[in-house]
């Protein structure tokens, strides 16, 4: 089977283009000029034209001058390259498929007839005329986008805005000549240093920075030439991020610990405290399996995470606290093991679909009927029917933050003889939370409650709930069914000690500083809404709200500036429909979505400042 695709140019993009292509199996040939301008030469194979060879990351591009050869270096899972500006190999080599990677912003001559499949990267061509498919290059939110018909965005020629620094990060020749490199790739520049000479002339560094690209020495350059930089905002930590600019994986450990905004703490708490990190050590030291082993370490440790939060929540008997893999399998537990053929059940549009879809399946199978209303007690009233067995309903919206009077329709329900059950997924470690007037609470171990991923549980009443699953308990073996004693009655299996001593520890922590919680992220939350004000539309509220802001820039997709911020600010978000789709039909965001802004006390006023400032540039600039 032939497997041959051919690249034209082999500059930084076309090179990632090839490890991909090389990667997933196919062999690849480069065609390139004489003499290539690339400027990120130290990731760009055309490198090899120079040198005869180069290696970027594992991968080996070797140049050649027959077909033969070609064939051969292609066969040992490297890269050919062969300079062929003209592309007259393209009729003498069999090939499946051809990639214009040249990037010249214009078609340099390449046609549809090339190749079974031609594809052009980035402006210039156009799809079903030129190419059967181009790929868009423009960073953004359509960044990768396939084409088929017609053309990429064009080029702005402005550089892209990198620290509020674009045209300053482009250093242009004064004049024509020979290129004689002072600095290298990678060295830290001073604005108004010597980078470089044509001929006898000096290039001065337009700012201080990062050198990113810089011309091969000795290259004929003509007026106007171009080099980049790349601004760097911490002066302080540049000799350290010289040295990481070598090393890939550490720059991403020094981006995510030092650099990284995170305001997605909605989805799952972020950094771990230093305490839930000890405990989740100290239980992987833990010897044997609870109620399985003559070792109790780990029996000692879920009774006491057991009876942590039976206490925070406000359950008289802890025995009654399930602990299980997350929230999903909780309300799923509690809707399907509680509810019964003709119930009638209350749902609102708030809901998560961890609450809607098992509801819509009981009620596809004729199990119950659901009504779905808003999520304040006068709607609910007017639904109560009299074979109404439960109202469900979260305790504060995902999308939004706005925070529901559960206290108060749980006193309604408990007047009106109807089951209550709560989804505290998004409130439990944020807001106090009560079961005073709740009959199930469902919550979730790894958002506020500060936990890691793959722990979570409900606290359940005095009632029965069958069992989701069954199997193993410890206890009660010779029974056919599970044990009718809580809470082995709906823990089948293996517990998750290392998740439970990290919901352990992070519990008790909010449980030890909910107040100053609390009033951090009051602050925060304040002081997020006064710097958007007046860029952004806002789909949530500064009162009664846990610490989600929900907002969207006029005119601009959801997703565009989530990407936009996370890409190029660092700032991770969510962006579109948080799996709470009647919410978003209420908001008359389906289409659009909503970017959701979700802090906590980790946060700091810095962290405020600076995505406020993100936020304002994105909605002036874009």
């Amino acid at each position: 089977m032939n497997k041959c695709v051919i690249v034209r140019g082999g500059g930084d993009i076309a090179t990632g283009t090839i490890y991909k292509l090389v990667k997933s199996g196919f062999q690849v040939l480069v065609l390139e000029v004489e003499k290539p301008s690339a400027i990120r030469r130290n990731v760009a194979f055309c490198q090899a034209v120079y040198e005869q060879k180069f290696t970027v990351e594992d991968m080996t591009c070797v140049l050649v001058s027959t077909i033969e050869e070609a064939k051969k270096i292609m066969a040992k899972n490297q890269v050919a390259m062969m300079i062929d500006p003209s592309g007259e190999m393209i009729s003498k080599i069999e090939h499946i498929a051809l990639v214009d990677a040249i990037l010249a912003k214009k078609n340099l001559g390449t046609t549809i007839d090339m190749a079974p499949i031609t594809i052009g990267l980035g402006p210039g061509f156009c799809a079903g005329k030129d190419v059967h498919v181009v790929v868009e290059t423009m960073r953004g939110h359509n960044l990768g986008r396939l084409i088929y018909q017609g053309y990429a965005l064009p080029n702005t020629g402005v550089p892209g805005n990198i620290k509020g620094y674009s045209k300053e990060r482009v250093i242009h020749s004064p004049c024509a000549g020979v290129c004689h490199n002072v600095k290298k790739i990678t060295d830290i520049v001073e604005k108004g240093e010597i980078i470089a000479y044509i001929d006898k002339t000096p290039v001065y560094a337009s700012m201080s920075g990062l050198l990113r690209g810089l011309i091969q020495d000795g290259y004929n350059v003509t007026s106007g030439f171009k080099w980049q930089i790349l601004i760097l905002e911490w002066m302080n930590i540049r000799i350290v991020l010289q040295f990481l600019t070598r090393h890939v994986v550490l720059v991403e450990v020094f981006w995510r610990r030092y650099c990284m905004v995170y305001l997605d703490q909605a989805a799952t708490s972020f950094p771990k405290l230093d305490v839930v990190k000890q405990a989740v050590m100290d239980a992987l030291d833990v010897a044997g399996n609870a109620n399985r082993s003559s070792n109790m370490d780990s029996s000692r440790l879920i009774f006491a995470a057991r009876r942590n939060i039976a206490q925070f929540f406000g359950l008289s008997d802890f025995h009654r606290v399930i602990l299980n893999g997350g929230n999903t399998e909780s309300l799923n537990t509690c809707i399907k093991g509680i509810l019964k053929e003709n119930d009638h059940v209350i749902t609102t549009y708030a809901e998560h679909n961890s609450v809607l879809r098992p509801l819509y399946e009981l009620e596809e199978k004729g199990i119950i009927t659901l009504t779905i209303c808003a999520p304040y007690l006068e709607d609910i009233k007017c639904h109560i029917q009299k074979n109404t067995r439960m109202v469900i309903m979260t305790h504060s919206s995902n999308v939004t933050g706005e925070i529901f009077d559960v206290d108060l329709i749980g006193q309604y329900c408990k007047e009106c003889g109807v089951l209550f059950m709560v989804d505290a997924a998004q409130s439990a470690g944020h807001i106090p939370v009560s079961m005073e007037n709740i009959d199930v609470l469902c919550f979730s171990g790894h958002k506020g409650l500060l936990g890691i991923a793959g722990i979570g549980g409900f606290c359940v009443k005095d009632m029965e709930v069958k069992p989701l699953i069954s199997g193993g308990t410890g206890i009660d073996s010779f029974n056919p069914q599970m044990p009718k004693a809580y809470p082995e009655h709906l823990e089948a299996g293996t517990q998750n000690i290392v998740g439970i001593a990290a919901l352990n520890a992070g519990i008790q922590y909010v449980q030890s500083h909910q107040k100053e919680i609390v009033e951090k992220e009051c602050f925060l939350l304040q002081k997020l809404y006064e710097g958007l004000s007046g860029y952004v539309e806002f789909y949530s509220s500064l009162e009664n709200s846990t610490p989600i802001v929900a907002i969207n820039i006029p005119g601009k997709d959801s997703a565009y500036v989530s990407d936009l911020l996370n890409y190029k600010y660092g700032i991770v978000t969510r962006c579109g429909a948080h799996c709470a789709p009647l919410m978003h039909k209420h908001l008359k965001t389906e289409e659009r979505g909503i970017v959701r802004l979700s802090i906590s006390f980790q946060n700091t006023i810095e962290d405020i400042d600076f995505v406020v400032r993100a936020i304002q540039e994105i909605s002036n600039d874009y």
